[in-house]
Order: structure tokens, then sequence, then C-alpha cells
């Protein structure tokens, strides 16, 4: 598969299955449900291997709610690693299964213990150096045929400046910051499609970010001031380029790679036709 639609990975290294329902899959799908939560108890702990440099390694095999993990590591924040960074879920029911993108992970310490071992009796101390922690993942789905959409920012006019662009970037999370977009064309757009941000109106016109919708299309208030009706999707961002960049594709060469697009010209949030966005996909990166 492939993250971002352009990037090549091994979902082996970067991911974890879990069995589900198939129900569970439908609503995931649907956006119904958007978090997962995994377990280990004292039953399945031998599962969990040896905290490393301050990451709890886990056995991929095995389906965890709650991690035991030493308390005292990175600041108190919670530590887990799964051969290497973990960044989706593969939730299986009989054949079928979803892949979705973890974007945020909400920890929560929990009991106080003395982690002795895999595999060996937890014991509840106040103070213990190890901790149970509650684990939530907030999670949106891969569509199966998600839709590509341009979105376009022109900083001269936007609501959306090149200081808060920059401050975005500064205080990613994940490798990712969220924000919202006005999209023209709406009414086929759903959470899991992907998008591309094209930068507009000066000499860094070009693609500068691109990511996935969070949400359906929602109305609201039009970011210019004015009554007319606006609506906007919810996304998250990756891959940008520095703010004071070049684009990762200058308009020059969108115009070169793909000369039957108005690439100058249109709104923003406009569905691309599947070949065009196919080609946009190679040549991003």
């Amino acid at each position: 598969m492939k993250e971002d639609k352009n990037k090549e990975i091994d979902i082996n290294e970067v991911a974890i299955t879990l069995e589900v329902d198939s129900d569970v899959i439908n609503k995931v799908r649907t956006g119904e449900i958007t978090h997962v939560v995994l377990q280990i108890n004292e039953d399945n702990q031998t599962f969990i291997l040896e905290n490393f440099d301050g990451n709890l390694v886990l056995v991929t095999e095995e389906l965890p709610d709650t991690f035991y993990g030493c308390y005292f590591y990175n600041d108190g924040e919670f530590p887990y690693a799964i051969k290497g960074d973990l960044n989706f879920i593969v939730l299986e029911s009989g054949e079928e299964n979803c892949l979705v993108r973890i974007i945020d992970v909400d920890t929560e310490a929990g009991t106080r213990i003395n982690y002795q071992g895999a595999g060996k009796p937890v014991v509840e101390d106040p103070e213990g150096d190890s901790c149970i922690w509650d684990v939530l993942f907030e999670v949106v789905p891969f569509p199966e045929e998600p839709r590509t959409y341009l979105m376009r920012w022109n900083p001269s006019i936007s609501s959306f400046t090149e200081e808060d662009y920059k401050e975005c970037v500064e205080n990613m999370i994940h490798g990712m910051f969220r924000m919202n977009w006005s999209i023209k064309e709406w009414e086929e757009a759903r959470r899991g499609d992907f998008f591309y941000m094209m930068r507009t109106g000066d000499d860094k016109a070009g693609i500068v970010f691109n990511g996935q919708f969070i949400s359906d299309p929602y109305p609201g208030e039009d970011w210019a001031g004015t009554n007319k009706r606006r609506m906007y999707v919810d996304m998250i961002c990756t891959n940008p380029v520095n703010p004071d960049a070049k684009p990762r594709v200058s308009l020059e060469r969108l115009q070169e790679l793909i000369p039957s697009f108005e690439w100058t010209k249109g709104h923003s949030g406009a569905l691309l036709p599947e070949e065009v966005a196919a080609r946009l996909d190679e040549h991003t990166i």
C-alpha cells in the first residue's frame, strides 16, 4: 500500500492488526467510530518486551488496550513503538479488512505499579516505577476508492496567513497539523478522501503540502466575512514544505507534467480527475 498515496511503505513495519466484528469496520468507515482502544492485561502481558530507550516494544500479533510502561521515561509521556513508528492499524474481520491511519494518541496514566518483567505478577505500588496506561488511538480510514481534491491557498487574500502556516509547521504532532478549509465541490467529498494544497498568487506557487480529510463536509460561516454559505472539511496536513522554501512541485513543473489541467485558475476544493490525481501522485516526492 502507499502512505499519503505516494510513499511506498511496508505495512508490517508500521501497523498492528486487530480482529474486530464487521460492524466495527462499517462504523469506522462511516465515522461513527473514530477511536480505537487497545488492551493488555495480566494474562497477555507476556507479549510485552522490555523497554528500549524509552519505547515500549510490543509483539504485533497481540491486540492490546492498556500498556505497561515506565512512567518516568520521556518526561512522563506514553512511550510506544512497534518495529519502528506506529502509524496505522489494520482492522480485520474474516476476509474483510480496513486500513486506518493513527492521527492522535490520547494516553492516561492509571495504576502505578512495580513492573517485574514480562510474565511476572503486577504489583500495585503508589511509588512504583511503572504505570498501566490507558491508550486511545484516534483514527481515520483509508477508503478503498478515495477521491483526491485540489485545495488552493493564496496567502495575500486568505484568512490563513503565512504566519499561521509557520506556526502550524512548528507545532506539528506526529508529523501532522490540523486545520479546516473551504471546499467548493463538496457533494461527493467524504471523510478519508485525499487532497493536495496548492499555493497561488506569488513566486512560491505550487504544491506545498498534502493530507487527508478527517470529516465529511459541513456548513460554516464564510471565512471572507460575507453572508455567503460555505462548506468546510477538517483535514490532517502532512509533508509540508518549510514556509520559506519553494514548493514541492512548482506551478511550472505542474504545467509541464499535466498541461491538460488548468492550474492557474479555479476554486479551492476541486475534485481532480482520476488520471490527473494519479499523475500528481507520481511526482509529489
